[in-house]
């Protein structure tokens, strides 16, 4: 204490202090403000995925420049990151090579939609602008439905409104079923299990027309209220807004606010994130880095008949945690199946051996 009492009666030791104490508030001031900054421009990252809630011109690179060139149920999933926005009307027109020369390299476009408190189903008032202007731009395109089916009619009555909107343009992404409305309007009295069910009718319908579909929800809606078992082998597209997501099941599609900003469209937009593009040979399957093989699974050597009873997801492994869809077979064909385990089937579709899930199939008995 005695030779701190003595170094500060120094009027050049005192002047030397207050410069290096101002310096370090100086610094900590400057980090703050550069922190703040960048929580402004909300760059984060979420299981080593960056996080974007802005996107001006090339701020991004592209991920996948693949072309399609065959009918996209029949392209392998891939895992991979790339960055997307879902429109509708509500963005009003759009500039399509803005949004492109960002680096968003896919758009989610709303066709139509069923009122939630009438019976009126609906095209998007902006849904051919959109479509012709995304595709012209070169993004790849999906499209999907709000829906608000109550029983299988109305869900057969969805699905074939928008395969006929769909039909002349060229998908290079799902066709997706939007569900988020329960407990209100229209749906204030369908159980969660009829809702299940009529995501399956409408996603199975659109399929059998050849198309890769998807189901949209949000976080809580497929923890606590939707049967996701029903929906195994389903690609899921889930709304979870934040910088990172709690949600325990599969997803394949991550959209992660509704605040983002991209060059090209006024106002706010989601963003999403995809962790599958479409390839076009096995050899271009990107492996996802944190994937682990699942344990060797037991099959039961069998040389039986068997039926699909409904448009089925085959596979080129036993799991849905891996890049192996290979497209679908349709409802009502006839197989051979060879080997059986707790989950999965092996069965011959076309002189190729591939997985499909048993509650897909019935034993067909002479």
């Amino acid at each position: 204490m005695e030779f701190l009492k003595k170094w500060f009666s120094n009027p050049k030791n005192v002047r030397i202090a207050t410069i290096a104490f101002l310096t370090i508030v100086f610094s900590i001031i400057a980090f703050l403000c550069v922190n703040l900054f960048l929580f402004y421009k909300k760059e984060v990252k979420s299981d080593g995925v960056d996080l974007i809630y802005e996107f001006g011109p090339n701020t991004i690179p592209l991920t996948f420049d693949s072309s399609i060139v065959s009918d996209i149920s029949e392209q392998f999933l891939s895992y991979g990151v790339s960055y997307g926005i879902d429109v509708s009307e509500w963005q009003g027109g759009i500039d399509w090579e803005k949004v492109r020369a960002t680096g968003i390299s896919f758009a989610m476009i709303r066709c139509g939609f069923r009122q939630t408190h009438g019976n009126e189903v609906i095209e998007d008032g902006q849904f051919r602008q959109n479509i012709e202007g995304a595709t012209k731009a070169g993004l790849r395109v999906g499209v999907y439905f709000f829906g608000t089916a109550k029983n299988r009619e109305e869900a057969l009555e969805e699905a074939e409104f928008t395969v006929n909107l769909i039909k002349d343009y060229n998908l290079s992404y799902p066709v997706v079923y939007d569900i988020e409305s329960f407990d209100e309007g229209r749906l204030s009295r369908v159980s969660y299990s009829t809702i299940t069910d009529n995501i399956l009718t409408f996603t199975e319908t659109v399929g059998s027309y050849g198309y890769e579909t998807m189901v949209y929800s949000y976080h809580d809606a497929l923890s606590y209220m939707l049967d996701t078992g029903k929906l195994e082998g389903k690609l899921i597209w889930l709304a979870h807004w934040g910088e990172r997501t709690n949600y325990k099941g599969n997803y394949n599609m991550w959209q992660y606010t509704s605040t983002g900003r991209v060059d090209g469209i006024i106002g706010n937009v989601d963003l999403n994130v995809s962790y599958f593009t479409y390839v076009n040979s096995e050899n271009e399957i990107v492996p996802n880095p944190k994937y682990v093989s699942p344990p060797s699974l037991y099959f039961n050597n069998v040389e039986e008949t068997v039926k699909t009873v409904r448009t089925t997801t085959m596979r080129t492994g036993p799991t849905t945690d891996m890049p192996n869809k290979l497209g679908t077979i349709p409802r009502g064909t006839v197989l051979t199946r060879t080997g059986i385990s707790d989950n999965y089937s092996l069965v011959n579709y076309n002189g190729r051996m591939v997985y499909v899930l048993n509650g897909d199939l019935i034993k067909v008995t002479s």
